[in-house]
This record gives C-alpha cells, sequence and structure tokens, in this order.
C-alpha cells in the first residue's frame, strides 16, 4: 500500500521504485530502507506517507485522499493533518457516482489493451481505495500513462463528435500498436470527425504550459470526464495549482477568445505566472507590445523556410493548380518533390499555426526537422518537448 501513496503523490518515479525494489532484494531490507539509504527521499518525507498510510488501514481516511495529502504536505511543506483538513476546506462534494466499469474501461476492454482478470482486480481496489479505475490500472502496470492518456482522449472525443464505439475501439487499438496520437489513427482509419468547439480548453492550457504532468492531467481528465467537474478546480482540490493561478488561467483563456493574445503566447505567460510569479496582466501587456506575431501560415511559405522546397519548384507548383493547401501539396507530392508523411506534417503544423498553438518559427525549426529526417510529426514533438492539442491539427482533413 505504500507503493501507490509514493508513486501517486509525486515524491519518488516508477523507476527510482523499481530500482530500490532491487536493492532491497539484493540487500535483503526493505523498500523504505532502500529508498531512504539511496538518497531518493527523505526520512523526513518518508514519515508523511507512513502515517498516511496509517490512517488508511485505520480507516480514517481513502487511499486517494492519503495521497493528495501527502502531495500537499510535500508542495506546501505543512503537516499532514493539516494537508487533509485543507482537501476537506476546498473540496466540492459531488452527487455524481462514477461507475468503476465504465466507457473508459469498455473501450480499454474493447481494444485489448487490459484484460478481463485485470479488470476484475482493478474493480475491488477501487472499491478499497475510492481512487479511479484510470489510476488504478496505472499504479498496477495494467496499462501505460500514454495508454490511459489515449482512451481518456478517446472517451472525450466520442462525447464531443459523437463518434460510434465501434470506431473508437478500432482507433485505439490502431494508435496504441502503433503508438499514434488517437486522431491520427482516426485519421488512417478514415474515421476521423471535426469537433465542433476549437477553443482553447483549460486543461489544454495548463498542460502546454507544463504546469501539469501527465500523470497529473491523466488524473484529473478522468476526473473531469466520469465525476462532471471543472478541470480547474479539480487541479485546485488536488494541491497541483493555487487559487491566483487558477484565476489567471480564466484571464488568460478569455484574452485567447477574445484574439488579444494567441494561444502560445497565454501558455508562455501561464508558465510565468506559475514558475515566477509573474503578473498576469503585465504579461499580457508585454505580449500586445513587445512580441507581434508572425501570422503567414501559407503552406508554400511554410514549405520554403523549412527547406522542403525551393521557391522555384513552389513556383512552378503553384503554376499547374490554385492556392489551395490541399491542391499544392497534392501537386508537389505527384512532382516527387515531398513525401505524403511529409505533407501531413506540413498540414498538421499549419493547423496548429492557424489556430495560434504554435509561433511560426518553431512551427518552420519542427517541419525543418520532419522533413530533414523523414520523421513523424508526433515523435519530433515529443523530442522537442512540445506540447500541442492533437485535436487542433486535423481541421484540413
Amino acid at each position: 500500500m505504500l507503493s501507490p501513496l509514493l508513486l501517486g503523490s509525486g515524491l519518488i518515479q516508477r523507476k527510482e521504485l523499481d530500482t530500490a525494489r532491487k536493492v532491497a532484494k539484493d540487500l535483503d531490507i526493505s523498500v523504505e530502507e532502500a529508498l531512504v539509504d539511496s538518497g531518493m527521499i527523505t526520512e523526513e518525507h518518508m514519515e508523511l506517507p507512513k502515517n498516511a498510510l496509517k490512517q488508511v488501514e485505520d480507516r480514517k481516511i481513502t487511499l486517494d485522499l492519503a495521497i493528495r495529502a501527502v502531495r500537499i504536505a510535500v508542495q506546501k511543506q505543512i503537516d499532514l493533518e493539516e494537508a487533509i483538513a485543507s482537501i476537506k476546506k476546498v473540496h466540492q462534494n459531488t452527487s455524481v457516482v462514477v461507475t468503476a466499469a465504465n466507457e473508459l474501461t469498455q473501450l480499454l476492454l474493447g481494444a485489448k489493451m487490459i484484460e478481463r482478470e485485470d479488470l476484475g482486480d482493478a474493480l475491488k481496489k477501487t472499491q478499497d481505495s475510492s481512487m479511479m479505475i484510470g489510476q488504478v490500472l496505472l499504479l498496477d502496470k495494467k496499462i501505460s500513462q500514454e495508454g490511459l492518456l489515449a482512451a481518456l482522449n478517446a472517451v472525450q472525443f466520442i462525447r464531443e463528435t459523437q463518434l460510434e464505439k465501434d470506431k473508437a475501439i478500432q482507433g485505439l487499438r490502431y494508435a496504441n500498436q502503433k503508438k499514434y496520437s488517437f486522431e491520427q489513427a482516426l485519421f488512417e482509419l478514415g474515421f476521423f470527425i471535426h469537433p465542433e468547439k476549437k477553443d482553447l480548453r483549460t486543461d489544454e492550457l495548463f498542460f502546454m504550459a507544463g504546469v501539469v504532468t501527465e500523470r497529473d492531467m491523466a488524473e484529473a481528465l478522468e476526473i473531469k470526464l466520469f465525476k462532471n467537474k471543472d478541470f480547474g478546480q479539480i487541479l485546485l482540490e488536488r494541491g497541483l495549482i493555487t487559487t491566483d493561478q487558477l484565476e489567471s488561467a480564466k484571464t488568460l483563456l478569455n484574452s485567447v477568445a477574445s484574439g488579444t493574445l494567441r494561444a502560445y503566447q497565454a501558455v508562455e505567460a501561464l508558465s510565468g505566472v506559475c514558475n515566477e510569479d509573474k503578473d498576469v496582466y503585465a504579461s499580457i501587456a508585454e505580449f500586445q507590445l513587445l512580441h507581434k506575431p508572425d501570422t503567414n501560415d501559407r503552406l508554400g511559405d511554410l514549405l520554403v523556410d523549412s527547406g522542403a522546397c525551393t521557391r522555384e519548384q513552389l513556383e512552378e507548383a503553384l503554376s499547374k493548380a490554385s492556392q489551395s493547401s490541399i491542391k499544392v501539396g497534392s501537386i508537389l507530392l505527384k512532382s516527387g518533390i515531398l513525401q505524403e508523411s511529409a505533407l501531413y506534417s506540413t498540414l498538421r503544423l499549419q493547423t496548429l499555426l492557424r489556430f495560434g498553438c504554435l509561433e511560426r518559427a518553431r512551427v518552420v525549426d519542427l517541419l525543418s526537422q520532419c522533413v530533414k529526417n523523414d520523421r513523424n510529426l508526433d515523435e519530433v514533438l515529443e523530442e522537442s518537448n512540445v506540447r500541442v492539442p492533437c485535436r487542433m491539427q486535423w481541421t484540413w482533413v
């Protein structure tokens, strides 16, 4: 029971726990001793999860509450009881009863990402711990972090677009096999449907700004989807952000919606607010005064600037087609100037530029990496540590 407390609260990472288990076995000591002796965690920090575990065993608090309390106690440098009290104070009870055998588990089973035996064990642990089913499967290593996020994304996509469940299952299975995003899998299978709403969401803003980790994202997104709670409120309740940071995020989202800021500028501003304690209004004013964005999103210019083709090759293509991105791309494909994978990467990046999710210079750099090295855009984004919304890359389909 100590493992989920250590991992869920972020005190240690999975690799550190695995190393400590090996050391403990080799030296015939406890995992707890191995973690402390190796310097992966201090004795002081180890007392927090141990005390929380005692309360869980005494049935005073749930495991889910214990994980959150330890996380807040470490972040705010307060004692465990104070952390528990703060959670209970800020927590907004919901009347929604979450069924563990839900859309998420149906998709995971259908895509063969988990077995029925895995689900049975997880359901029992969910009832005992009051944790969400996805987090239990993750802690038990029945599913990867990427797999859980893809499945949650699939649930959200179904709700927003009314995509048929069997097609979503096929897409999720294909995405899992190919290590693709769920949207790219749908595109390649011919199942992609455009989401109606394309405004930047709260979860996307915090994730793109690096304020939340992938693990935090999966945890909060699952609660949002199945408890019908506001994403920002979830982050607040779990001690991942402050009230001021949440209000700043709302201000920045309004600025994006009104056209005052581009999405990537809002992301940079939120990062400054959360990591450097900058004033949100001063950040907005700074971007307006000093950072005028280059919004040239013409496909041909992007291709030339990234080195995908020369200006002469582009002009020849334009002489044979209208200036529609798809038609220009088609001509470049037929002439052998551009590979299909490079064209798709270009169209995806062009869409991200149009939605303001990336600045033009970054788009050109990413596209150059894709074209010169014949690489998949998702790989390049991951290696470059660039976070962008998957759903905002496919309006050209």
